[in-house]
């Protein structure tokens, strides 16, 4: 092209107007090729080349870490949706300015963790990804595509079957560990189905939003859930999403009036299936129960149940700055975690792995509502206080992570300890907000089209906003107008503790995180290289073998005794 440009302008006197013509219209081909250029990776992205990156940097881990002797018999997965670290430091300063300090010296449970490491976040079709290739790859070991649901990148609407990926969830089942996930969204949303389900979109919750050519060979999220492995051999699942399992209770709706953006919007079923009934009818001669409210959780027999499924709200549950706090409202996410731990840890446990979901902070995150973002962020610290408390750090491996970041920036030079929901400059002659965004509707939420005012021409004056930045539904100013905020792109930190933590340190892509989290607990497709899963394989023969001699040592006395 720059070879064109410069002949037209050399010989711009000579050249006849065809002439002109035609390199005028090889310019404009030049140039749609190069707009319309599709991207190649280097790699294949298909699930053989992940799956053989992830093996080859633990090895090369291994060859430079000294491991932990001990096998994690517990898995505790902890994501925080959207939760990069803007929002981490944020919500540091925030969590110490409720107890009335400055804020900056304050620490979040998982920053006293002992491990850190950095994954890189992007989808093999996407620079910035979303939360279904994401968890996809945390939870699965491959990266997978923007929408993509426990599928390799090689998905197309026809040919999910062949792309299925098992995850962390199936691993552990197939070795029989108990198994769960906690979440305040839909349990059919984007994270928690990466774990159960495989979709070409994550979209497809329920049968209603499954595009009508592909309802007859394309099963909807919330039915792989209830029946389909691994799915149907889960312990626990908490969360929203009844409207996605046609068991909707309409008077208990609480926010959808109040929030607005895509991501408030719900899946409601259309074939009339009742897939919570369904749901307890597929584990005959098992304790199971399906439970609505705080009042049913707290009531169940912790010791005793196999199964639990409890979805609190029709569609993603409150956030906790606004949620019904009674009996009958919606339980906590710490509430949910305490009860998910007990149960999954009861008496007939041989070990167990947990997802935790914080799932609004995204939303907020989404809507720039800032400061519900953080108060999400302080509850999703809490629920990892309760698992500390609940699980011995020698046998349970703890990670905290994020799926991706969001636009989210602190910034300015406000002094110490100011509000960090304050301004960042507030004594200057232009005011403006420590926390903003690079795009969401806070852009528009801050004009006044009517404002004479020339210094802010549409602009509100965000100084004279007053009370109204206290309003549940404020958002904080960002400088490019969105319907909804988009995530950012940039590194995430993965923070762990317990056995295998060492494992997760330096800068490493996303999908490896499972490939940690085999190896540390001797469940799929790398436990073979850890020496001392063959140990506790022997041992738990062994006490295999001694009880069963003992039962029938036991049997014959009590025979001939009779």
């Amino acid at each position: 092209m720059k070879m064109l440009l410069s002949i037209i302008k050399n010989n711009k006197n000579v050249l006849s107007k065809i002439n002109l013509l035609i390199i005028f219209i090889i310019l404009i081909c030049d140039i749609s090729v190069v707009n319309s250029a599709v991207f190649k990776s280097p790699n294949k992205d298909d699930a053989s080349y992940w799956r053989t990156y992830a093996e080859n940097y633990l090895k090369k881990v291994l060859t430079r870490t000294q491991t932990s002797k001990n096998v994690a018999k517990n898995v505790i997965i902890f994501l925080g949706d959207g939760m990069g670290m803007a929002t981490i430091t944020a919500a540091r300063i925030y969590k110490g300015q409720q107890r009335e300090l400055s804020g900056e010296e304050e620490s979040l449970e998982f920053d006293e963790f002992p491990h850190i490491g950095l994954a890189k976040t992007y989808n093999t079709n996407k620079q910035v990804p979303d939360s279904a290739g994401t968890a996809t790859a945390l939870f699965t070991g491959v990266k997978t595509i923007y929408r993509g649901i426990g599928v390799d990148a090689t998905v197309t609407e026809t040919n999910v079957n062949q792309t299925q990926l098992s995850s962390i969830i199936d691993w552990a089942q197939s070795v029989g560990k108990r198994t769960g996930l906690v979440t305040t969204t839909r349990v059919t949303h984007a994270t928690p189905a990466s774990l159960y389900a495989h979709s070409f979109h994550r979209d497809w919750e329920c049968n209603a939003l499954v595009p009508e050519h592909l309802n007859k060979t394309t099963k909807d999220i919330a039915r792989q859930l209830v029946e389909n492995l691994p799915g149907t051999r889960m312990n626990v699942v908490l969360g929203g999403g009844r409207d996605c399992f046609g068991a909707s209770i309409p008077s208990q709706l609480v926010q959808e009036s109040k929030f607005g953006g895509k991501f408030e919007k719900t899946c409601i079923r259309t074939d009339g299936l009742n897939l919570t009934q369904a749901w307890l009818n597929s584990f005959p001669n098992k304790s199971i129960e399906y439970v609505t409210n705080t009042a049913q959780l707290l009531n169940v027999d912790i010791d005793e149940i196999d199964h639990l499924l409890g979805l609190f709200s029709d569609n993603h549950m409150s956030y906790n700055k606004i949620r019904d706090r009674s009996q009958q409202g919606e339980p906590s996410l710490a509430e949910m975690v305490e009860i998910a731990i007990k149960i999954l840890n009861n008496k007939n446990s041989s070990g167990f792995v947990l997802m935790v979901e914080g799932g609004r902070i995204d939303q907020a995150h989404h809507q720039n509502h800032a400061h519900l973002a953080l108060e999400e962020t302080l509850e999703f610290d809490k629920a990892v206080k309760i698992a500390k408390e609940l699980t011995y750090s020698d046998e349970t491996l703890i990670i905290v992570t994020a799926d991706h970041s969001h636009s989210l920036t602190l910034n300015g030079y406000p002094t110490r300890g100011n509000d960090i929901l304050g301004f960042a400059n507030k004594d200057d002659t232009f005011p403006y907000e420590t926390l903003t965004y690079a795009n969401g509707p806070g852009f528009n939420y801050h004009r006044d089209n009517v404002s004479s005012d020339a210094r802010y021409g549409t602009w509100l004056k965000v100084e004279e906003l007053g009370a109204k930045r206290n309003e549940i539904t404020y958002q904080h100013l960002a400088t490019f107008p969105l319907g909804d905020e988009t995530h950012g792109g940039e590194d995430v930190p993965v923070y762990s503790n317990g056995p295998g933590s060492e494992l997760l340190a330096g800068v490493f892509e996303q999908n490896y995180v499972a490939y940690a989290v085999s190896y540390a607990a001797c469940i799929g497709p790398v436990e073979s290289l850890n020496d001392n899963c063959r140990t506790v394989i022997k041992s738990s023969s062994a006490k295999f073998t001694y009880s069963s001699v003992f039962i029938i040592v036991l049997s014959i006395l009590l025979v001939n005794f009779y």
